[in-house]
């Protein structure tokens, strides 16, 4: 097993680890306290360095092994800068195998991506992706592989599912569950809110509770469990719902502030109004993965305001 463990870290951090190899990475992990350090340290070094991290790696395998330390392949430079442009989201986020909890091995929970200060998007080795609004957390629920794919949501996530994965997906938010049926889908499930919303973006899901039918949604569609009623609804949609995670924002005669708030939060920066009476403007464009700069300027000449770049966001006058 440790002779292997310096491959399934790296098939691990390259989103390609297979389900038996996934499962090892977790029984490895789950043997020492030193093997779950040595591994969240080559994730989540707040100042990530190449030739560090294979150091840590090489003393690791000295301590546990009279075996020489496995040759710096070029896979293994590779795993390595991967990790280190992970760690370069200054604590964004952090991707790792931890047990939380659960005695049977079915029911193990394990973290496998936390959202800090910015939303991030994580592969899973199926190939479905998965990203993160800030401060959300994504574990799975036993193995994550043939004919089981259950995962646990903290927060909000937007979920592309793979279609050659085994097994329907299921995600597991608070006292809701959401069935995937070949969809890519949005989950906001805080646990300080009142209520689970789920809107699908293509495909459908079963949206349902343990003690409820709860409903089919279809492309297009939001459903809302309120936690304290106990009762499924559908709502009306929001076309930004998603829009942290695809960089997409359709405003329809939207007011000017309420735009600029959701892309301040989206792109962790500030734009600032000059004159608060601009705030009574509304706007209607589309923008598609653009970048910060490029959506400010087209807002600027849209509502005749000017653009200037302030020591940390844009400030429109």
């Amino acid at each position: 097993m440790l002779q292997d463990i310096d491959r399934i870290i790296a098939r691990h951090l390259g989103g390609d680890a297979t389900p038996e190899e996934q499962s090892l990475l977790r029984t490895w992990l789950a043997e020492s306290e030193q093997n779950r350090t040595f591994f969240a340290a080559i994730v989540s070094d707040a100042k990530p360095d190449t030739e560090q991290a294979w150091k840590k790696f090489e003393r690791h395998m000295q301590q546990n092994s009279s075996a020489p330390a496995p040759p710096r392949t070029a896979a293994w430079k590779l795993t390595l800068r991967y990790a280190a442009a992970i760690a370069l989201l200054a604590g964004a986020a952090t991707i790792a195998w931890i047990k939380l909890g659960g005695n049977d091995p079915s029911q193990q929970v394990w973290m496998v991506a936390k959202s800090e200060n910015e939303a991030y998007t994580y592969m899973l080795h199926d190939s479905t992706s998965v990203s993160l609004n800030k401060g959300s957390q994504l574990s799975c629920i036993g193995d994550y592989g043939d004919g089981k794919r259950e995962l646990q949501l903290e927060g909000e996530a937007f979920f592309e599912v793979a279609a050659s994965g085994s097994g329907q997906l299921v995600v597991h938010a608070e006292e809701t569950l959401i069935r995937d049926i070949g969809t890519a889908f949005n989950v906001q499930a805080y646990p300080d809110s009142g209520s689970v919303t789920v809107f699908v973006q293509r495909g459908e899901v079963h949206f349902y509770g343990e003690a409820s039918s709860g409903l089919i949604l279809k492309a297009g569609e939001t459903g809302i469990f309120d936690r304290h009623a106990k009762t499924f609804s559908r709502s009306q949609t929001d076309a930004n719902a998603a829009s942290y995670a695809t960089k997409i924002f359709v405003f329809r005669d939207k007011p000017l502030d309420e735009a600029i708030a959701l892309i301040s939060r989206v792109y962790n920066a500030r734009i600032y109004l000059d004159d608060p009476a601009a705030a009574a403007k509304t706007i209607s464009v589309t923008f598609d993965n653009e970048s910060l700069e490029e959506i400010v300027e087209v807002i600027g000449e849209t509502v005749h305001l000017q653009v200037t770049q302030s020591a940390d966001g844009y400030v429109l006058k």
